[in-house]
């Protein structure tokens, strides 16, 4: 069975929509990261002479435009995909009984920081805010959310797997669609910032310094972001304009450590195998690999080895986290649709990037800093390679060693 992904709805540090995603892409001067969220607690630290120090604020992967102070952002993340879907939902509604449509969204925190604040308010006042519901940090709210603005009567429910959540919930649409259980899947993932992310990574020593360096020899770290994306599945290609699909996925648990990934990337290997077998490909079909690539020192240690050991001709791999910042629970969603754009880039480039469309969009490449000599050797981009990759992997590597890999990629008609 085919998995279309007819159209696409992204929000991250980069944009709002797939035309801002584009132009980013394009090549970016200055990181779209910031600093000063106001969401870490400044954890003290002793300086080179012992005394206290405060920690300055990470950097973190913000959407620009919505404000902090917004109520229930993690919806107002989904509202802004859910717009650039709006044609493709419309022919979707219109062909598919409501029941038959069904909801899968991966996320990590829901709206978390509407309880971190609604507590804080209660702490002062006695009582929580007018308005406030626990339920919106439920992590089924999101699929819900969607479900109930969209008034379907289908299937719906959240992924919350950490890092691996949204790619996961690409994979299990295609299974609703091949049991026969739904006509059209709208899958993805949304994760919002939150003070719950950012101080437990830095509890964690896994929040860099700085800026993210993945693959870096001075990786010290993660940025944490926030974003959306959000696809329409279905079993028909003519419900959008895209001609790309998802061609396999996998999945393992490979259990080695509560936070820790397994050092020589039998996990991760395997997803890759299954979603390849799954796709029916051989390594050496990939064009690009978007790898997990936290740029801290053990998974980006044991991605590489792993990336190394399956693919005996060397694939282009990026990482985009120092772009978005690590979207957590969206984040397999976001840079699967980073690659759906790459993929796309010829049909959606006439509207958006007219003076790209011939050359195409170079690939997700890092700059400015040393990589590792010592990790596996693989072929991380350092400079841009201007290419329209046809098939593309995304890897995500989650806590407790859960692990996932999607294939997608443009399909002839």
């Amino acid at each position: 069975m085919r998995a279309w992904l007819n159209d696409l709805g992204i929000v991250s540090a980069l944009g709002v929509d797939k035309a801002e995603h584009l132009q980013a892409l394009c090549g970016l001067e200055q990181t779209p990261l910031t600093q000063g969220s106001g969401l870490h607690y400044g954890v003290q630290e002793s300086d080179q002479h012992g005394e206290p120090a405060i920690q300055q604020d990470p950097y973190v992967g913000l959407v620009q435009a919505i404000p902090l102070t917004a109520k229930q952002r993690n919806n107002r993340l989904i509202d802004l995909a859910l717009q650039q879907l709006a044609p493709t939902l419309t022919r979707m509604r219109a062909r598919y009984s409501p029941a038959r449509i069904a909801v899968v969204v991966g996320t990590s925190t829901a709206d978390i920081y509407d309880g971190e604040r609604a507590r804080k308010h209660k702490a002062h006042t006695g009582s929580w805010p007018e308005g406030y519901h626990y339920n919106q940090q439920a992590l089924d709210a999101p699929a819900v959310y969607i479900k109930e603005k969209l008034g379907l009567e289908g299937i719906a429910y959240s992924i919350s797997t950490a890092c691996s959540s949204s790619a996961k919930a690409l994979s299990s649409a295609k299974g609703l669609l091949a049991a026969g259980l739904a006509d059209a899947v709208i899958c993805g993932g949304a994760d919002s910032l939150c003070q719950l992310t950012i101080n437990g990574f830095s509890a964690l020593a896994s929040t860099s310094h700085g800026l993210c360096q993945p693959f870096g020899a001075e990786r010290d770290g993660i940025n944490i972001g926030e974003g959306a994306a959000l696809f329409v599945m279905s079993r028909e290609r003519d419900l959008g304009e895209s001609h790309c699909a998802l061609l396999g996925s996998g999945a393992s648990s490979d259990a080695h450590h509560m936070s820790a990934p397994e050092p020589n990337g039998h996990g991760a290997i395997e997803a890759m195998r299954q979603a390849l077998a799954n796709a029916k490909l051989s390594p050496n079909q990939i064009d690009y690999l978007n790898a997990h690539g936290t740029a801290t020192p053990k998974n980006d240690e044991m991605e590489a080895k792993a990336i190394a050991e399956l693919f005996a001709d060397p694939v282009p791999v990026s990482s985009t986290k120092h772009l978005t910042g690590h979207t957590l629970g969206a984040a397999g969603a976001i840079e699967a649709g980073l690659c759906w754009l790459l993929i796309e880039q010829q049909r959606l480039g006439a509207e958006v990037l007219p003076s790209a469309t011939q050359a195409g969009l170079p690939l997700p490449w890092h700059q400015g800093y040393e990589l590792d000599a010592n990790l596996a050797p693989i072929q991380v981009l350092q400079q841009p390679i201007t290419k329209t990759p046809k098939i593309c992997m995304s890897n995500s590597f989650a806590f407790g060693g859960n692990n996932a890999s999607l294939i997608i990629g443009e399909v002839d008609a």
